[in-house]
């Protein structure tokens, strides 16, 4: 054992530097590659298929994604692919300014319910629409159309901003740091003199450090881009604020109903704010929807937008319209499973 292992040792001595560099580029090419590819792998994942057919972007869904866009100035030139998504929330990826594009996948339950008697599976369960909670998950899906805009603006400031490629820096960058800092206290403490069961040891000990920065600083990271994000997307005009502070309310009333609907696997899943439980122990990956919430609301009280009352992030934004529209009351769909930005989570 001791000879493989000493001349894997001395092969890695002997290439540390172009090691690392690959592997840096490895972390950031497995993180963004699904943004520089998005049209086939993403709309293959989240793409609904009513009655095993894929379904086609109605011409309401269309008309909406086109007034979101006109709404935040998005030039012509950048591209942008929608499609009908299982999910209650949209979800996105990609770059709109490369040649790939971005796509944007927007819920079914954005669209009125055409058949009340197609049945909805939750964790397993099959929805029961005349049950308190069936019918508090139900008006958890009717959106206005204020807040249908903010759910999806979100989406396209997200992805004009290119956070993405913010989001897969911390990987590479907490392997560096890591290396770097396990290589220059091994030198400081004499450890390359020492046995090897010793600088093992140590190095085991850096990893699991290391590994601690990576979790504090990409969940610091997201919960940065996450206000950023709601605060810009809320910041577009009072329409787009007052829907956000509704889309997150719809939000948490669907996971309370949830967690009434599941029982006890749904008391684990959502806590009685309507928040979703960590998964992990140490770690909050996202910032929980009250707080979310909060801070659209705060936008709105305040009502500050950048440049203006309609002010935008890339010009001037269209007149948006007084009243908003609420669509059917109910889903069809084959499962509800809250989604967020890929990459973000």
């Amino acid at each position: 054992m001791a000879g493989p292992l000493w001349r894997a040792t001395a092969f890695v001595q002997r290439h540390r530097t172009g090691l690392l560099v690959g592997s840096c580029a490895g972390l950031f090419g497995a993180q963004i590659s699904y943004h520089l590819f998005p049209d086939p792998v993403v709309q293959w994942l989240y793409q609904y298929w009513p009655r095993g057919q894929p379904a086609s972007l109605s011409p309401e869904l269309q008309r909406l994604f086109q007034e979101v866009l006109q709404d935040i100035g998005v030039p012509s030139g950048h591209r942008f692919v929608a499609f009908t998504t299982f999910t209650f929330q949209p979800v996105s990826a990609g770059f709109p300014r490369l040649p790939a594009g971005a796509v944007v996948g927007i819920p079914a339950s954005f669209l009125p319910i055409t058949d009340t008697e197609e049945p909805v599976v939750v964790h397993g369960q099959q929805v029961d629409w005349q049950s308190p909670a069936g019918a508090r998950l139900r008006d958890s899906l009717t959106l206005s159309h204020a807040a249908q805009k903010f759910a999806l603006a979100r989406e396209v400031v997200y992805l004009e901003s290119s956070t993405a490629a913010l989001q897969a820096l911390p990987a590479p960058a907490c392997l560096v740091g890591t290396w770097a800092l396990g290589v220059g206290a091994k030198h400081a403490l004499g450890l390359y003199g020492g046995p090897m069961n010793l600088r093992a040891a140590f190095n085991l000990v850096a990893a699991v450090v290391g590994f601690v920065a990576y979790a504090f600083s990409t969940d610091s990271l997201t919960h940065a881009l996450e206000a950023w994000l709601d605060r810009r997307t809320a910041s577009l005009s009072a329409t787009y604020a007052r829907g956000g502070v509704e889309f997150y309310e719809k939000v948490l009333s669907g996971n309370l109903a949830l967690r009434r609907l599941l029982g006890r696997p749904g008391e684990k899943l959502y806590t009685p704010s309507g928040n979703v439980v960590p998964r992990h122990w140490f770690r909050i990956k996202h910032l929980p929807y009250t707080t979310r919430r909060d801070a659209v609301l705060q936008v709105w009280r305040g009502g500050g937008h950048p440049g203006g009352p309609r002010g935008t992030l890339w010009g001037p934004l269209r007149p948006q319209p007084s009243g908003g529209r609420l669509p059917g009351s109910g889903v069809k769909q084959p499962d509800f499973t809250p989604t967020h930005h890929l990459g973000s989570q």
